[in-house]
């Protein structure tokens, strides 16, 4: 079944090209009384026992994380690719996975007991493969699309939607079932969705030939194929494993601030308030984030203060948002905005392009672990 496709990333499509120049503003009234906990302390950059990665030959990427104290990370040579498993704190480093051809796109379930990944061929042929966390190749996917997204569920470890995408920017959408190899055709409008439950995803419905900033919320039974309006007017949707999910919303496109609501069991708990850096096209800034779920942490980067897009210099601060407490503290400032993933069980987090460096949240320390 073919949809077109709606490409949503981390600037997400919306329709502001109308907006006005934004003018620079302090943080709302909430912000300033709320008390930071404390500054990264002169010691930040320094006093850590993580070393940099060693390697013979260039590393391409740190791919993201295998538990809480090792890394995955890629090197690509000739035709070939290799996944090592490096540790943070012994410098060991083991080979994980080799394969003819590239690797893109790796993707642990909530538990990192599985990996999907991502494998080009010689033939220029897109294959989905999901492996253990032995490196065991478990089930090879091709022939259903040109590439492929996939979404876990949190929720039922073994099973994620596949979004595969065909000729002409169209897509089709699956339930695959890791464990008996089942692939089961689903339909979906979006092709960005994210799991509200062990049977629900949600999706925001993008008007094709009417474009706007905003769009309704939907919630889909994966079973049933029942779909119902659950928001009305939202920019973009995010859920994470633990029954939390965050909305982003404005009132209108001359707000400088984006408000960004949590929902515990789908109803409204906690907000925080994000200045705004105005693209002027139909794509809305979002910035980089990552959910802590072990200590119901969000960690996430911020301007200063609301600006355009284009011209903004002056970095983000990096922010510890707990939302049980609503409560966060600054831990760093950083000079441009970058991807930011935490570690299984909260210790790191790796900052970077190439997610090469590590911040040692207990210790407040920055190593970099490629050498650039």
């Amino acid at each position: 079944m073919k949809r077109i496709l709606l490409y949503i990333a981390t600037l997400l499509i919306v329709s502001s090209c109308t907006q006005a120049p934004l003018e620079s503003k302090p943080l709302p009234k909430r912000f300033e009384e709320q008390p930071i906990k404390r500054d990264v302390p002169n010691a930040f950059f320094t006093g850590s026992t993580i070393a940099p990665i060693q390697n013979e030959v260039a590393i391409t990427e740190v791919v993201g994380w295998f538990d809480d104290n090792r890394v995955l990370y890629l090197v690509e040579q000739e035709e070939q690719s290799n996944l090592y498993l490096y540790h943070l704190l012994t410098g060991e480093t083991t080979s994980f996975l080799e394969v003819e051809g590239w690797i893109m796109d790796v993707r642990p379930n909530a538990d990192y007991s599985l990996f999907a990944f991502q494998h080009v061929t010689l033939e220029n042929e897109t294959h989905l493969v999901v492996m253990n966390d032995r490196g065991e190749i478990l089930q090879t996917i091709k022939d259903y699309g040109e590439e492929y997204v996939i979404y876990w569920n949190p929720y039922d470890l073994g099973t994620f939607i596949m979004v595969a995408y065909l000729p002409d920017w169209e897509f089709d959408t699956y339930v695959v079932n890791v464990a008996d190899a089942k692939i089961k055709d689903i339909f979906l409008e979006q092709s960005y969705i994210q799991w509200i439950s062990a049977n629900q995803v949600g999706y925001l419905k993008w008007e094709e030939l009417e474009p706007h900033f905003q769009a309704p919320l939907y919630e889909v039974n994966v079973d049933s194929g029942d779909m119902k309006k659950w928001k009305d007017a939202v920019i973009a949707y995010m859920s994470f494993p633990d029954e939390l999910s965050l909305s982003v919303t404005v009132e209108t496109v001359y707000d400088l601030y984006s408000t960004y609501t949590f929902y515990k069991e789908q109803e409204p708990y906690r907000q925080i308030e994000m200045p705004i850096l105005n693209t002027y096209s139909e794509q809305w800034w979002i910035p980089f984030y990552s959910y802590d779920d072990k200590h119901g942490i969000f960690y996430y980067l911020r301007p200063k203060y609301s600006s355009d897009f284009f011209s903004y210099t002056d970095g983000y601060e990096l922010f510890a948002y707990n939302v049980e407490a609503d409560a966060e503290e600054r831990l760093t400032t950083v000079e441009r905005q970058v991807p930011i993933s935490i570690s299984p069980e909260g210790s790191f987090l790796l900052v970077g392009e190439r997610l090469g460096n590590v911040i040692d949240i207990k210790e407040g320390t920055l190593v970099p672990l490629l050498e650039e």
